[in-house]
């Protein structure tokens, strides 16, 4: 049998007289015309796999021996074994140091593997596995999301972070999201203040108080007012109670594919300076109003999974803050992420996010105002209670788009515009009420 000389890329580079022989002698190959037969051969990682050469070798050059490795079985088989991802070329020689074949070997991923274990865990899919820029392509068609996750999750382990996903479903999914946002605010206010001022002739002076508290304007004023000789003696009682519910009600209907994001606001974005050095100030937005972002997934067997992030925020003048002389205010923030699996119409609540606030506050003159029962002519005293709460609703169901549309109703649809007639004398806006046509929403109980 006759001898094969194995060449490395090491070796060559430790050598100085083997570089330019090999460059030689396949230059000199490639200008008399005889130039070798290629081939491409894939091999998996960490694998063997055996090849037979076109012809005798003699000698064998590998150009990176640090991603394949070669073993000869005789001068006409060899083993390839891939050691590292990428690609390298194999020179193939003769006897008569004549370049009779070149090999390119892309070293890829298990990609034989990786068909048997998708096959075995999603059976009856088809997914195409294509080795491409050291990682793995999948491509297909399968028939759901979930199918599409899972058979990326599984490529996943032989490629971690080198999986392209080019899967297509069978018949994608539409969500569509109806969400109740309840938001109850109930507050309680009283303010009580004694203004006291008494005037003498001579000059002197006493006065006690301011009245209310805060800024707000009293409800009620009693006013008292005598004279005892030359002093003039005058007191007024001012007196605030305020009682009030606010509710809030928000009705935003989303829907998106399955495993995109979806997001809706409804309210506003309010400016506020932003310092930028050297007294320059910027103009940025931020938005407020009722916000909702979700994340459907539709699974196996009708089950959504929901990531839903609501938010409910106001403007809160209270606690603003003043920046490059401009009131900038503050936002309430009610806010809310979860994931959850429901089933098409089922309901799932966010309670339970309450806040309440209480406060008081009492001004009075030292002393005097420590007095029993005459005390509370020389102090004002306020108290304040606030409570909120936010309820939350959703309900995921499925649909199609031609479904989607149909529950779109048209606001203006059985209204026409008015007559000048009708606008001038009889102040009417629309002819006929705006009654929205079409589906209803389903009610949320």
């Amino acid at each position: 049998m006759r001898r094969i000389a194995f060449v490395c890329a090491a070796a060559l580079a430790c050598a100085p007289a083997a570089q330019p022989a090999w460059a030689q002698s396949f230059v000199a190959s490639s200008l008399v015309g005889e130039l070798a037969p290629s081939r491409v051969i894939t091999v998996p990682k960490d694998k063997s796999v055996a090849f037979r050469l076109m012809g005798a070798a003699g000698e064998i050059v590998v150009a990176q021996p640090d991603i394949a490795e070669i073993v000869a079985n005789t001068d006409r088989s060899v083993y390839v074994r891939g050691k590292a991802l990428g690609t390298t070329n194999i020179l193939i020689y003769d006897a008569s140091h004549r370049l009779i074949e070149v090999i390119d070997v892309r070293v890829a991923q298990d990609i034989e593997s990786l068909r048997t274990d998708l096959a075995a865990a999603l059976p009856g899919e088809t997914i195409r596995i294509l080795p491409m820029a050291n990682g793995v392509l999948l491509s297909g068609e399968v028939s759901t999301s979930s199918v599409a996750g899972r058979a990326k999750a599984i490529a996943e382990r032989y490629a971690p972070g080198a999986v392209a996903s080019d899967l297509t479903v069978r018949a994608a999914q539409q969500v569509m999201l109806e969400v109740r946002i309840i938001e109850a605010s109930r507050s309680a206010l009283k303010d009580f203040g004694v203004n006291t001022s008494v005037t003498n002739n001579s000059g002197i002076v006493f006065g006690s108080g301011t009245g209310l508290i805060g800024l707000n304007a009293s409800q009620g004023t009693l006013a008292l007012t005598t004279n005892v000789g030359p002093t003039s003696i005058e007191m007024v009682l001012r007196a605030l109670e305020e009682k009030g519910v606010i509710r809030t009600l928000a009705r935003p209907n989303l829907a998106a594919i399955s495993g995109e994001e979806a997001t809706f606001l409804a309210g506003g974005e309010f400016p506020y300076p932003v310092p930028t050095g050297q007294g320059d100030i910027t103009i940025e937005f931020k938005p407020f109003g009722v916000t909702l972002k979700f994340t459907p997934v539709v699974q196996d067997g009708g089950l959504i999974r929901l990531k839903v992030s609501p938010e409910v925020s106001q403007l809160d003048t209270r606690q603003s803050l003043r920046l490059s002389g401009v009131e900038v205010p503050s936002l309430l923030v009610r806010r809310a992420s979860t994931t959850i699996e429901l089933k098409d119409g089922e309901t799932f609540a966010i309670a339970g996010l309450f806040q309440q606030d209480y406060a008081n506050t009492v001004r009075q003159i030292p002393w005097a105002g420590d007095v029993p029962i005459l005390g509370a002519l020389f102090r004002s005293s306020r108290w304040k209670k606030q409570e909120t709460e936010l309820l939350i609703l959703v309900t995921p169901r499925l649909t199609t788009a031609a479904q989607s549309r149909g529950l779109s109703p048209d606001p203006f649809r059985g209204s026409t515009e008015p007559s000048a007639i009708d606008l001038i004398l009889n102040g009417m806006a629309m002819d006929r009420p705006m009654t929205p046509a079409g589906p209803s929403y389903p009610t949320v109980n």
